[in-house]
């Protein structure tokens, strides 16, 4: 986790600004400590942000299950299969639906970490107000708009040292974005309810899925072997990577991967192709960025189905493996 380039961040209080939700008079920054990314402003993601929740961004609406609310039919009109698959959803969204505060920062995936400095509005919000989990989403850099899909990040490691206050983010969990973000009403940030993401490749379908969920579930299932071996084949595609980026003098900083790895931890399992696809993720489009790779983050982010993951990192690896070893530079 490097400490070299400084770039401003913001937090979703700022687009709220822009977009005349909030009426905080401070938009809190953060000075990010390992990123290589440029600025984004405020201005520029107030319309983006109407992209994805709609202008209905505001009050926060009632608290029914998001579950609930897709299934309009009566418990009569349902089949005993589709009335257990119905309550089995209920129950997972229970146990995986919950709310947190919002921040637009970057993609970071499932392990990655984050050090960062932060003003003193940030600073209130983790130590004064006690927020120590924080619902992380980014700028799609292709769609150009902020994404649905994010991780939540813990932080970790505070230090004051004189005036100045840092601490980690650690990247723990995907979710999706539920509803309509609201505004507490004697808070300075913004709320969301959010779906935790199954990343092991175990979910099973239900009659209480929607057509669109069971379709992906079925292709997934179809593609069960053609994603095991396409996991498999990341694993040899990974070590050329590091060895390319190593041996063509492309680290930023002395031992960086050996220092990402650390971050990161051991590739996955192949037979747990999503988590395996993420990890990937983390690994090439690291913090602070190594400049060799496309960013894929979140698009991997918002994959529907592992084999969708899948895809993303293999063609994310290739073409930064062409690009490193000369057959087909990207710049």
């Amino acid at each position: 986790m490097g400490t070299h380039h400084l770039a401003s961040l913001l937090l979703l209080c700022a687009l709220g600004s822009a977009t005349g939700f909030l009426s905080a008079p401070w938009s809190p920054s953060l000075r990010r400590v390992d990123s290589c990314q440029s600025p984004v402003s405020a201005d520029s993601l107030g319309p983006r942000l109407r992209a994805v929740v709609g202008d209905r961004f505001g009050a926060r609406r009632g608290t029914t299950s998001p579950v609930m609310m897709k299934d309009d039919a009566s418990e009569g009109d349902l089949s005993d299969e589709a009335l257990a698959g119905l309550y089995k959803r209920v129950a997972k969204a229970k146990s995986t639906v919950t709310e947190v505060p919002l921040i637009v920062m970057d993609s970071m995936v499932p392990r990655q970490k984050l050090k960062f400095s932060a003003d003193p509005q940030m600073k209130a919000l983790i130590v004064e107000e006690g927020i120590k989990v924080f619902g992380m989403l980014a700028v799609d850099p292709v769609k150009r708009k902020v994404t649905s899909y994010g991780s939540t990040v813990e932080i970790q490691d505070e230090v004051m040292d004189g005036d100045t206050f840092t601490c980690v983010f650690v990247a723990r969990k995907r979710f999706k974005l539920l509803g309509d973000p609201w505004k507490p009403e004697n808070g300075s940030h913004v709320m969301s309810k959010i779906e935790y993401v199954d990343d092991m490749g175990d979910e099973e379908t239900d009659e209480g899925a929607d057509a669109a969920e069971k379709m992906a579930k079925i292709v997934a299932e179809a593609d069960r072997e053609a994603d095991l071996a396409l996991s498999e084949e990341l694993e040899g595609l990974v070590d050329r990577w590091k060895g390319l980026v190593v041996s063509t003098g492309r680290e930023r900083e002395p031992n960086q991967i050996d220092k990402i790895l650390m971050d990161i931890g051991d590739m996955p399992p192949a037979d747990k192709p999503f988590d395996r696809a993420l990890w990937v993720a983390a690994l090439i489009n690291p913090l602070p960025a190594l400049g060799v790779s496309l960013e894929i983050r979140p698009a991997v982010l918002c994959s529907p189905t592992a084999s969708n993951a899948l895809q993303i990192v293999h063609g994310g690896l290739t073409t930064s493996i062409a690009h490193l070893d000369g057959s087909k530079p990207m710049w």
